[in-house]
């Protein structure tokens, strides 16, 4: 953004007006080129081109953005509309600084988060106005930061200019020292400590992340209907070209707000037709965790009972291998096999180290660094200063990441015969560095627990 110079504004802007102005200009041209020359029609067409080159005279045109158009629009990230079509509420511009914490979705993951609007549609052309790419940023970006590029841009007069800047950057900010809600949207009581002994309540104002279900509805969109999911889907059944994977949305619903006029409520929900995807809203489950036994003369921890209680991650990482070569993202598809694999492994591993009475591990045939990896609360028994002595050394790790890979790669062996030499060291070692970060995240997250 730094790079952004005034020239680069004043161009970008100066194009963008242009554009509309020839857009609204050549078809009353063309009239006039039809009409009868001094005809009543023709004096129309003229008086129409007449107005047409004044409203979009760079000063009028100026002026009606920030002295009109910024009065009849509201932008924002959450707005009030999306709880209730006739919610009078204020809008936010949510501008995050920092990410949520790991395992959280929220409008702060966003790269580039589209702004919303709603209002008068007359006053959308702002919204393409701020919009206006200048290099690789958009003109809100560089309003909202108060870009040194800007000064003089919007009016020859310094101040004036100044006083449209500000026009705009409050209209974009849409934040205010006395946000204002409506009765018809929902509010929550949040208690906050000793809530009912001192009758202590934080009162929240859900919002419509629109912004969000924005960009969650565009993404998931793109897979389902581009034109190359839409080949390998009509495909399927042909066995004369070549098949490839494609992209089904399971468990999808959707939630149409607005409507027959979902422009009523704002512009991205009406690029949207109203219609809000929802996606499963359930916590995973690993119920077979439970049912989890270890044997007492099982040497590892990482054995065929293991697999079946892995069947979810297991199948989807067959399922990858088995997909074309030629699939782009193949090798994340892996990962996220892969990672699920292991957090059902970790969830396991976890029940045992939580559920299990200290010092279980002692009369079984398990491998000591498994012992030592299932068996923490050992280490704080009598007589087990050994025991804590290995565990805290850590040594234990590189065993256990050893053995998870040797098993995987056994086990995908065993699946495709054919292809047994493809899973060589390289697979191996990829294995065992993703068990040696899960352990050591799973580590640091029990430090807590078992300290």
């Amino acid at each position: 953004m730094d790079s952004i110079t005034r020239d680069d504004i004043i161009q970008a802007i100066d194009q963008h007006r242009n554009e509309h102005y020839q857009s609204k200009l050549e078809p009353e041209q063309k009239k006039l080129e039809k009409a009868e020359p001094g005809s009543d029609q023709a004096k129309k067409i003229r008086e129409k081109i007449t107005n047409i080159t004044n409203r979009y005279d760079r000063d009028n045109w100026m002026a009606t953005l920030a002295n009109k158009y910024t009065e009849q629009i509201k932008f924002g990230t959450h707005l009030s509309k999306g709880v209730h079509p006739d919610s009078k509420g204020d809008n936010i511009n949510f501008r995050p600084s920092s990410l949520p914490p790991p395992g959280i979705v929220g409008t702060q993951l966003l790269s580039s988060s589209a702004l919303d609007a709603n209002g008068n549609a007359a006053a959308l052309p702002l919204v393409a106005f701020f919009n206006i790419p200048v290099k690789d940023d958009l003109l809100r970006d560089l309003i909202l930061e108060n870009h040194l590029g800007l000064e003089k841009i919007f009016a020859a007069d310094t101040s004036l200019s100044a006083q449209y800047q500000q026009k705009f950057y409050s209209s974009l900010a849409a934040q205010t020292d006395s946000p204002k809600t409506s009765g018809l949207n929902k509010q929550l009581l949040w208690p906050r400590a000793n809530a009912i002994a001192e009758d202590s309540y934080l009162c929240l104002v859900p919002l419509h992340p629109s912004t969000m279900t924005y960009s969650v509805a565009s993404k998931i969109n793109n897979k389902r209907f581009s034109e190359a999911n839409k080949n390998a889907r009509d495909n399927r059944k042909k066995k004369s070209v070549e098949q490839k994977a494609y992209v089904s949305v399971m468990s999808l619903a959707a939630l149409k707000i607005g409507g027959s006029n979902p422009q009523n409520i704002s512009s991205l929900t009406s690029k949207q037709r109203g219609i809000n995807l929802l996606l499963e809203s359930l916590p995973p489950t690993y119920s077979r965790q439970k049912d989890f036994s270890v044997g007492k003369r099982q040497e590892s921890f990482f054995n065929r009972n293991l697999a079946y209680h892995c069947y979810e991650g297991l199948q989807i990482l067959y399922a990858v291998i088995e997909a074309p070569s030629s699939i782009m993202d193949i090798r994340e598809q892996r990962k996220e096999a892969l990672n699920l694999i292991l957090g059902q492994i970790l969830q396991i591993a976890a029940y045992i180290q939580q559920n299990f009475l200290a010092g279980w591990s002692e009369n079984y045939r398990l491998k000591m660094p498994h012992k030592l990896w299932l068996d923490p609360l050992r280490a704080d028994q009598e007589d087990q200063d050994t025991f804590k002595e290995q565990r805290e050394r850590g040594e234990w790790v590189k065993t256990v990441m050893q053995d998870f890979a040797l098993w995987l790669n056994n086990l995908l062996q065993a699946r495709f015969k054919k292809q047994a030499t493809d899973f060589d060291d390289v697979e191996f070692r990829e294995w065992q560095r993703e068990m040696e970060a899960a352990i050591k995240a799973s580590q640091r997250h029990d430090a807590g627990i078992f300290s």
